[in-house]
């Protein structure tokens, strides 16, 4: 989205002029909100034709804002009072909120509670691979940076906290990383209202949807929707610039880019050592496991070794068994062959003795006859 404004009072700012007189109305004509998706829509003024996307002029109006924290020490701004709303929002919900808006979104994420609801109940092993949302800043940067998110849904009333990679922070790191991947930011209802139309009685800040299946058209209409409101506090914001504030909000985006480049910077080197470590651990578990390895073979060639003098020793004292009971079955062999032999004499000697007396028996029948 994007969008151009050229005005006699940044012209003459820019030139050097002494009649700068600050940003026209949009009903002179003098701004106009480009309708395509990534493209700035030109505008003619009196000074000439100047393209202005959306996010210099957020940038730009943020870096107006920290000019003026002296004055205005809180980061919250009240709706305006054409809105029936009476939260507070943040500095960073770049949009007008609104009551369809809250309807819509309202019904979209109460019909994603049921389908989900089903989809667990039909099959409860396959309900975390068919989620249609998520909720919790953690799951829904998670969610951007692998490409699974279609939108994420922002309660524009989050709590304040403006220290050092505090909520405030990593809020603004979330919607980076969103208009990197290309991923819309809603800011609806608040987090009493989100929690409710999520079926709960706790408060949700963000919810992250996955999957805009059975409310194709009512997601459409929400993300449309949140274009115009967003074109329109765009509109507001830069009716209200002055070339002064333009200077002062240029500058201040300069130092801020110059801020995030050092942070980039930081964040590198962070990573780089982070990296380094990694690849040194890696490098360290895997001489460990080689070593552990190594020690694991050595272990083994010893258990074998003893296996083996086990074997052997084993083996000499069968072998040695053997030949002592060889000698004795040898030896008892030989003395039931003597011991056969004796009795087979015997045998003999009695049947010699036997047949003599026999002979002499019949020898004395013939004798008498």
């Amino acid at each position: 989205q994007g969008v151009a404004a050229e005005t006699t009072g940044s012209a003459a700012a820019a030139g050097g002029g002494d009649d700068a007189q600050g940003v026209a109305e949009p009903a002179a004509g003098e701004v106009d909100v480009g309708a395509g998706a990534g493209g700035a829509a030109p505008a003619t003024a009196e000074g000439g034709p100047d393209e202005l996307p959306v996010a210099e002029a957020i940038e730009r109006l943020n870096a107006m804002k920290e000019t003026n924290k002296a004055s205005q020490p809180s980061k919250k701004q009240k709706q305006p009072p054409n809105v029936g709303n009476t939260i507070e929002v943040r500095h960073y919900v770049h949009q007008v909120l609104s009551d369809e808006l809250d309807e819509k979104v309202k019904g979209i994420l109460g019909e994603l509670v049921r389908f989900q609801e089903r989809a667990k109940e039909r099959d409860p092993l396959k309900y975390q691979k068919q989620k249609r949302f998520c909720v919790g800043m953690r799951e829904t940067k998670r969610s951007v940076l692998r490409g699974k998110a279609k939108c994420i849904i922002c309660a524009p009333n989050l709590e304040e906290c403006s220290a050092e990679g505090g909520l405030d922070d990593t809020m603004e790191d979330l919607i980076e990383a969103c208009r990197e991947h290309d991923v819309p930011v809603v800011f609806a209802l608040s987090r009493n209202r989100i929690g409710k139309a999520m079926g709960k009685n706790i408060r949700l800040s963000i919810v992250c949807v996955l999957s805009a299946e059975g409310v194709h058209q009512e997601f459409k209409q929400v993300l449309k929707l949140t274009d115009d409101l967003r074109r329109q506090w765009v509109l507001r914001q830069m009716a209200h610039f002055s070339s002064e504030d333009a200077e002062e909000s240029r500058k201040r985006a300069e130092e801020r880019a110059a801020r995030e480049a050092e942070r980039r910077e930081l964040r590198a080197q962070r990573e780089a050592e982070r990296k380094a470590a990694e690849e040194q651990q890696r490098i360290e578990a895997k001489a460990a496991k080689e070593a552990d390895k190594a020690r694991r073979a050595a272990e083994r060639q010893a258990e074998a070794e003893r296996k083996r003098a086990a074997k052997l020793l084993r083996d000499q004292a069968s072998k040695k068994e053997e030949e002592v009971l060889d000698a004795q079955w040898e030896a008892e062999k030989r003395a039931a062959d003597e011991e056969r032999s004796q009795r087979l004499a015997v045998e003999a000697e009695k049947a010699r003795i036997a047949a003599a007396e026999r002979a002499a028996a019949e020898e004395q029948r013939r004798a008498e006859s």
